[in-house]
């Protein structure tokens, strides 16, 4: 009976705190704010795509990669938590709940976001080949932007094509491979 009702604690502590934990948002908030344009009086239309948006395999930490299209164009926008604090302030009308946030933002175009797809798959069959020695690690990279590269990393005991790291300002963000590129490739032809 004891170990029941433990279970069924811990079971209600997991999902009341995952039915807690929602999408932010981030990249939403930076393409509405900062690339689509709002002029007085005049209307404006932008779509966008979500392409990953939740927590991260080995940091936990939250990132989201969102498409958009505007004016015949196409981008890609990742937002990534550098740092994501939630504190209870205590005030004369009870406690409030402030977020404090350090956001990397990176905006990649349609040719820098199409590069990522054709490398992704020269990197693997590199790293395919490889065939690292014990304690060893070997690393494919591929740059997108100044602030942004993706990597491939392969030890003794693992094959390293079942994660993909995206790095954001010297940040690593650790997705699934298939994915992450297949949810990229349905952008690209969206």
């Amino acid at each position: 009976m004891k170990n029941s009702i433990s279970f069924y604690t811990l079971l209600f502590i997991i999902l009341t705190v995952a039915s807690c934990r929602q999408s932010r948002y981030i990249t939403e908030r930076h393409i509405k704010n900062n690339i689509d344009k709002h002029e007085v009086g005049k209307q404006s239309n932008i779509r966008t795509y979500n392409i990953f948006r939740g927590n991260t395999i080995s940091t936990g930490r939250y990132l989201e990669l969102t498409g958009y299209k505007l004016n015949n164009e196409k981008g890609l926008v990742i937002g990534a938590d550098r740092s994501y604090v939630t504190r209870k302030i205590s005030s004369r009308n009870g406690n409030v709940v402030e977020s404090i946030s350090l956001i990397d933002y990176i905006h990649l175009d349609l040719d820098q976001t199409r590069s990522i797809l054709s490398n992704y798959a020269r990197l693997l069959e590199k790293l395919k080949k490889e065939k690292p020695l014990m304690n060893e690690e070997v690393y494919h990279d591929y740059t997108v932007s100044k602030d942004c590269f993706m990597s491939f990393r392969k030890t003794s005991t693992s094959n390293g094509v079942d994660f993909i790291n995206i790095w954001v300002n010297g940040e690593k963000y650790q997705l699934r491979t298939a994915v992450f590129i297949n949810r990229l490739k349905k952008f690209v032809e969206y």
